[in-house]
């Protein structure tokens, strides 16, 4: 938004998206770094409930998959993952 309260050319896109604005902003700026399928993925895992379960009786098999994919300096680039 615009001082004025006016939307910007970056707002008129993002209302575009059936996503929250900082996802929507995100996506549309992922273009600028050539980074637009990875973040469309992050987008998409952000937006469902999570992939990673804990069943009970197999917690340490549990721990041990998801282990594989985590980035201990970002939750989102382990859902890149």
């Amino acid at each position: 938004m615009s001082n004025t309260g006016d939307l910007t050319d970056i707002g008129r896109k993002m209302v575009e998206f059936p996503v929250d604005p900082p996802l929507s902003k995100m996506l549309i700026l992922s273009e600028q770094y050539n980074c637009s399928a990875e973040i469309l993925t992050i987008i998409s895992m952000l937006s469902i409930p999570t992939i990673f379960s804990n069943p009970k009786g197999r917690e340490q098999e549990s721990t041990a998959a998801r282990e594989k994919f985590f980035v201990p300096e970002s939750d989102h680039l382990t859902l890149l993952n």
